[in-house]
């Protein structure tokens, strides 16, 4: 996933530096020429149109199955960091990075992260044996979790984590 530098909070786009053989980017630029498009444009485009015709293994329902990059996108997609980051483990948990699934199996081991009695925001994000995940909590602590696994990236182990109240 990307992140943001922490001065730069979220932004409306995303920067992308690219390595591209010279041949390809002369082809970029005159389509983008021919289509009287930005550069920016004509990746967008190229993109979308692979997303939409390339499928990646969708567990929907707790049932495994395939749909486009481009509709698992818009069943994951959030503004909040955390919120996408916890539909990218439930809905696509072959494709998490290593990164990623430590980040999932710190907040899978952290009993702070599940509903109580006093839970506002329960979600449908339900983990067998332990319940669903409380999304306020999550949202809450997720600069301090992230810093937590970051801190403990070199342990053998999950290191659970715990809030300091």
């Amino acid at each position: 996933m990307a992140k943001n530098k922490p001065s730069q909070g979220a932004r409306k786009t995303e920067t992308l530096t690219l390595r591209l053989d010279p041949k390809v980017k002369l082809m970029i630029e005159l389509i983008a020429r021919v289509r009287r498009q930005s550069i920016t444009g004509v990746v967008e485009a190229a993109i979308e149109e692979i997303a939409f015709s390339t499928d990646v293994p969708f567990v929907a329902n707790e049932l495994p199955g395939a749909q486009s990059v481009t509709t698992a996108v818009s069943e994951i997609w959030s503004t909040d960091e955390s919120e996408r980051f916890i539909n990218l483990c439930f809905h696509l948990p072959s494709l998490i990075t290593y990164e990623e699934q430590r980040i999932w199996e710190t907040v899978k081991s952290s009993k702070c992260f599940f509903e109580t009695r006093s839970t506002q925001s329960a979600t449908y994000w339900d983990i067998d044996g332990m319940g669903r995940i409380d999304r306020q909590i999550l949202r809450l602590w997720w600069v301090d979790l992230l810093d937590h696994v970051e801190a403990n990236k070199d342990s053998r182990t999950v290191v659970p984590f715990e809030p300091a109240f």
